[in-house]
């Protein structure tokens, strides 16, 4: 009888911590799995290409940041949603483009392009045509469905008088030049993050198409 009652205790103690065991495993099961993604940077020198990478690192307004030389590779520094991103941020000088932009490329789910939107060519013509060739430049070195997210960078800069979308996408042709492409185009603020969340939500969206 004693036997039959320290058995009876230990069958019960044992239902209950199983019973906690499946409600933990179902806890855990209901997580959703962090998924793994690599987005590169594109863009002319002081585009605002460094600038967007902290932003979207801290979300908070960032002060300054020093030109990229080369290449800058951040493992996992960014997290949206149940992704952790890494970034490679390639510098904008025509001895990078021609070297590095295409191998970083080829490493990414997701392309990030951003365009200075306060160089214009009755300002500076020598800087509007490296921006423009720049843009074209990626372009030809992108292959395949990638993501490509445009961000017309430095609209807080009002006195600049900053591209809007549709005249960005006139002057870059970015409707004949990207066709059969996803490919999303955005004003906005690298500095003040201005719209920056909503081009991620469509680039992770697209990226997640991708790895389905």
């Amino acid at each position: 009888m004693c036997l039959y009652t320290i058995t009876g205790v230990f069958i019960e103690k044992f239902s209950v911590i199983s019973d906690r065991m499946s409600l933990l495993a179902r806890l855990f099961s209901k997580r959703k799995k962090v998924k793994l993604a690599k987005i590169v940077t594109l863009g002319t020198s002081g585009a605002g290409k460094t600038t967007l990478i902290r932003y979207l690192e801290t979300g908070q307004e960032v002060e300054e940041t020093d030109t990229t030389l080369g290449i800058d590779i951040r493992n996992k520094g960014v997290k949206i949603g149940n992704w952790n991103l890494s970034t490679i941020d390639v510098g904008g000088q025509e001895l990078y483009r021609n070297a590095l932009w295409g191998l970083a490329v080829t490493q990414a789910d997701g392309i990030i392009y951003v365009i200075d939107g306060t160089i214009k060519e009755d300002r500076d013509p020598e800087k509007f045509a490296k921006s423009k060739l720049s843009f074209e430049y990626m372009l030809n070195i992108i292959n395949g469905r990638k993501p490509i997210l445009v961000l017309i960078n430095k609209q807080d800069l009002k006195y600049m008088q900053p591209y809007n979308v549709d005249e960005a996408i006139d002057i870059y042709q970015v409707n004949q030049e990207t066709r059969n492409r996803p490919f999303y185009v955005i004003s906005g603020s690298a500095k003040f993050g201005e719209n920056i969340q909503l081009g991620m939500e469509w680039l992770m969206e697209n990226i997640e198409s991708l790895h389905r």
